[in-house]
């Protein structure tokens, strides 16, 4: 079995409001979850840092060359509009559709009771790693120094 983590630091996500459990290795001063919402804000500071430099001189002046160059490239290509496409229609069945998290006819409501205690007395996890952690959690960084 492996050994856990001395410590580990406990936060919500900044996106989400998820709670994430990060052990010392892959902590990086996060504050965002494993799932999508680290890579949906670093997405929108792309695009903000482009916006940024489209407006400054340089960015503008570069953009206009390289729209000037792919126009120049594509000159000689004439197209016409095609027809529409006909849109397809589909057709679901209700039989097809199931539920879940809902209990099924021979689950008991005791059976899942256990199954929920023992989901909670198992050790806790990395969010992003999955190492075993302790159950010590810190709720901010570790301090450096002396």
């Amino acid at each position: 079995m492996a050994v856990p983590e001395r410590s580990h630091r406990l936060y919500n996500c900044r996106g989400c409001g998820e709670q994430v459990r990060i052990c010392r290795r892959c902590d990086r001063g996060n504050i965002y979850c494993a799932q999508a919402c680290a890579a949906l804000r670093r997405r929108e500071s792309l695009l903000r840092a482009g916006r940024r430099y489209q407006l400054s001189r340089r960015g503008a002046g570069r953009h206009a060359a390289r729209q000037r160059a792919w126009r120049e490239r594509h000159a000689h290509k004439v197209t016409h509009q095609g027809s529409p496409a006909a849109a397809s229609s589909a057709t679901v069945s209700a039989t097809s559709i199931e539920s879940r998290g809902e209990l099924s006819h021979g689950d008991s409501p005791l059976k899942s009771r256990r199954l929920l205690l023992y989901r909670t007395r198992t050790a806790p996890r990395c969010s992003f790693c999955g190492r075993v952690l302790s159950p010590f959690a810190r709720l901010g960084p570790l301090r450096s120094g002396p």
